[in-house]
């Protein structure tokens, strides 16, 4: 029996046997520790294995869209226009925010019970928490762990309307690019000593996880395959530098890091480099949950649930953040927040000196049709000297009339399937195993599975390959359906 089963049953077992657990778990701690801990020094020791449509004016030739010009075909590789449905309104909420629906239920008092039970076995293993990185709302006694990629984001636009609003609007009114451009003090956590554990004492306490699988491919889809020299730049190039057969020469004065490879970036992930950055470290090592028991473990994959129970117990009315509209408000989000910083100066400028114009759009909308925004059938079908005079509005334009005519969302949640398990297909068992040593404490204590994503046990059950990321090319998806 794992260690993780065995905080599942003790609480209902009988009085008599406790004397029977504790050796158990006394025994059963002893080996984990020493397992865990010779895992994870050869996590840093570097053993990581080897390794036609047409939307608006923007088109080209066959049928019109509104009032937009021409196009490639009547929406898509086949010419055959999507077909609606009927899954319930309920999973549309979660059509960012869920990777696949259908985890098993759970209530927030046995994921606490969980945590608490492991970490009374790994008590030796700890981090210091890093607790500049949290927020909180002392007006309302709210703290807050954001952890990047598991809708950080939206939990830090929540605390700004916490914070700042009365009676509270909605998150989605905040805009982002305004959110990040400059530190909010007011809610920055200086406490120390006596008053940090006052505050850990006294407020409610809220962590949102994520399957560790999920959020590394999320941070690739979101930083390296979407248009953005930043990233490029951070990850990209030391992936490349450090992984990728080639002389530093090379790496230094040819490539942008726009071309570095998903196993290329786990690799870097798992690295003691990678380790070091918010977005991918460990939601163990990042918010510390044996250090502060948070009154909240929420998940991205019942975040809808997750969230109504946070609201409840924060005694906010729900109507006030408008989650009837949330799925509206996540298609929106996550067309303009593709498009915004990518077609303006100077990213557009910087990003410019490495790929053209036209891959810059490529790249975006093969991003949204991996996320299961737009269908797979609809091409993209742009002509390189219309891309030339498209800014940012237009090209937002074009994308949300593809998102509004991408409306089965079965076959959404197939690509966004078929992508992810293809992204991890490429990945090396070594790179895997170094998944699990990295990531041990997360599937461990958030109860996720560590068995990667795997075809043949996705909705279509043909292990089929795609080609999901050569966004240079139309997506053909008919393999795996």
């Amino acid at each position: 029996m794992r260690a993780r089963d065995i905080c599942l049953v003790a609480p209902g077992l009988r009085t008599r046997r406790r004397w029977e657990i504790a050796l158990y778990l006394s025994l059963l701690f002893g080996v984990g520790l020493l397992v865990f801990e010779t895992l994870h020094a050869r996590t840093w020791s570097g053993l990581y294995g080897d390794n036609k449509a047409q939307f608006g004016r923007y088109g080209d030739n066959k049928a019109q869209f509104g009032r937009y010009g021409d196009s490639m075909g009547q929406f898509g590789l086949h010419g055959d226009r999507v077909q609606s449905d009927t899954v319930e309104d309920d999973e549309r909420q979660e059509v960012e925010l869920t990777e696949f629906p259908g985890t098993r239920p759970e209530s927030i008092a046995s994921r606490k019970s969980r945590v608490i039970c492991l970490c009374s076995l790994w008590s030796k293993i700890a981090f210091r928490p890093l607790v500049s990185h949290w927020r909180v709302s002392r007006k309302h006694q709210f703290l807050y762990c954001p952890v990047e990629k598991t809708a950080s984001t939206f939990w830090r636009r929540f605390l700004h309307q916490l914070e700042y609003t009365s009676p509270m609007r909605s998150p989605f009114d905040v805009d982002v690019k305004s959110l990040y451009a400059s530190r909010d003090k007011n809610l920055e956590v200086t406490e120390s000593g006596e008053d940090l554990a006052a505050l850990w004492s006294n407020t409610t306490k809220l962590l949102f996880v994520r399957d560790p699988y999920s959020r590394l491919y999320s941070a690739y889809v979101d930083k390296l395959l979407s248009p953005n020299p930043t990233y490029w730049n951070n990850w990209g190039k030391t992936a490349i530098l450090k992984y990728r057969n080639t002389t530093a020469e090379a790496v230094r004065g040819d490539s942008c890091g726009d071309d570095v490879t998903f196993p290329e970036f786990i690799r870097y992930a798992v690295s003691q480099d990678g380790q070091s950055d918010t977005h991918v470290m460990s939601i163990y090592r990042l918010c510390t949950p044996c250090k502060v028991n948070y009154t909240v473990i929420g998940k991205m994959e019942t975040f809808s649930r997750d969230t109504r129970h946070l609201l409840s117990v924060l005694r906010i009315n729900e109507s006030q953040l408008g989650l009837e509209r949330m799925a509206d408000d996540v298609t929106r989000d996550a067309v303009v927040d593709s498009v915004k910083d990518a077609m303006s100066r100077p990213w557009l400028d910087e990003t410019l000196r490495c790929i053209t114009r036209a891959d810059v759009v490529r790249r975006i909308w093969r991003k949204l049709q991996i996320r299961g925004f737009v269908s797979w059938r609809f091409n993209y079908g742009i002509d390189p000297q219309t891309v030339t005079a498209m800014d940012g509005a237009s090209l937002v334009e074009v994308l949300k009339q593809a998102v509004r005519a991408s409306t089965n969302r079965t076959e959404l949640g197939i690509q966004k399937r078929q992508a992810m398990v293809e992204a991890f297909s490429r990945v090396t068992p070594s790179q895997i195993a170094a998944i699990k040593r990295t990531f041990f404490l997360d599937f461990q204590m958030f109860d996720y599975d560590s068995s990667p994503p795997s075809l043949a046990n996705s909705r279509t059950g043909v292990a089929a390959m795609t080609d999901a990321f050569d966004w240079r090319k139309d997506w053909d998806l008919s393999p795996a359906l």
